[in-house]
């Protein structure tokens, strides 16, 4: 049976990076992250189905590793036009403190995929998460983490228990913690209910609680759902919004 898994998922539109450009990126990441809990560290690698290794010892060559990673077609022949895809572990065992990180970036379409591009962070699908790392605290930094460093269109971080709330029509999903681009955060007017913090780079941040949110929380929700009715212009755009980094929607 599943737990309440906790994960933050950001996403961006098509964007062709180079490998060289994503491992910038990504090691800014892991950089960031360590900055926020020792529960982000000891990072394995990983990449389709090869054996992990220790992400250190792959570090100074992590260019030629993501480059490894390209999409393959069902022919196995490389497909670089959907991106790269490969992600790390903080540990080998299912533990309450397992934190997974998922990157596919450097896609320039916006077929096949439902998200062109997208960094995803989640606890285990099986181990319920450990109350010290699904805080308010290190949800957020994590979330900036991925919304600054990656450009994302979007992200939002959630418990596994809000999928049922969603609707199928939602591309800009509501949950605990939600981050708007600059380039949208005008057309969003958010709700006196919630934290909002308006970012140095012009972006929006919106949450229902500094707690840890809880889906069954009747307080939390209501919350949640009033930064649902905030994004409803966002979900009015045509998908995907942003065909081009900075260009501003129509």
């Amino acid at each position: 049976m599943k737990s309440s898994r906790y994960a933050i998922l950001g996403f961006w539109g098509p964007r062709r990076e180079t490998p060289e450009a994503i491992a910038g990126r990504f090691n800014r990441f892991i950089d960031r992250l360590a900055l926020i809990d020792p529960v982000f560290g000891n990072w394995f690698w990983l990449v389709r189905r090869e054996e992990p290794i220790l992400f250190a010892s792959i570090r100074n060559q992590l260019a030629q590793r993501i480059a490894a990673a390209v999409t393959l077609g069902d022919d196995g022949e490389p497909e670089p036009v959907f991106g790269y895809r490969f992600g790390t572990l903080n540990t080998l065992d299912a533990t309450p403190r397992l934190i997974s990180l998922n990157i596919c970036a450097g896609s320039w379409t916006e077929s096949k995929f439902l998200h062109p591009n997208a960094a995803r962070l989640n606890t285990d699908w099986y181990v319920a998460p450990d109350p010290a790392i699904i805080t308010y605290r290190i949800f957020k930094a994590a979330l900036l983490a991925i919304s600054e460093i990656f450009e994302t269109t979007f992200c939002f971080a959630h418990p596994s228990g809000m999928g049922d709330l969603w609707r199928t029509n939602q591309m800009f999903k509501f949950g605990w913690i939600n981050y708007v681009a600059p380039r949208f955060a005008p057309l969003v007017t958010p709700p006196k209910s919630a934290i909002v913090e308006h970012r140095p780079n012009g972006a929006l941040l919106m949450a229902a609680t500094d707690e840890t949110f809880v889906t069954s929380n009747p307080r939390h929700l209501a919350v949640a759902r009033d930064i649902e009715a905030a994004l409803a212009p966002l979900n009015a755009l045509p998908w995907p919004p942003d065909d081009e980094p900075g260009q501003p929607p129509a």
